[in-house]
């Protein structure tokens, strides 16, 4: 098993602690599987991204050959935003099943909205 794949079952595992911990019932977390099982992939990918765009920037230069040679936005960025949004709409389906109490914790992972947006900045 990757050091990926590893991350990945533990996110796994997590989402599903959350449900038990909530006590929702067996039939609806087999409901939300497909859910849960992208959500801790595209969890794990966006981490990975982030660290990928920390490192190289959100614009890159280009050179297409020809003495075109420019800069342009990092397609790690392009893919990194996409990405969020299809997550972000996962964990709103994933979140609804739980207690409201629990679905701010989860949704900010116990950070609040300034630390988040911090967080982005930094990855810039």
């Amino acid at each position: 098993m990757t050091t990926n794949d590893t991350r990945i079952e533990a996110e796994y595992r997590r989402l599903y602690a959350l449900l038990d911990e909530a006590h929702i019932p067996k039939q609806q977390q087999d409901v939300l599987a497909p859910v849960i099982d992208n959500l801790a992939w595209m969890r794990i990918k966006l981490d990975d991204s982030r660290a990928l765009i920390k490192s190289s920037g959100i614009v890159v230069p280009y050179d297409n050959g020809g003495g075109q040679k420019g800069i342009r936005e990092n397609p790690a960025f392009k893919g990194y935003v996409s990405l969020m949004k299809t997550y972000l709409s996962a964990l709103e389906k994933y979140t609804s099943y739980l207690p409201r109490e629990m679905q701010a914790e989860i949704i900010n992972n116990g950070r609040t909205t300034l630390d988040i947006v911090r967080q982005m900045k930094e990855a810039k």
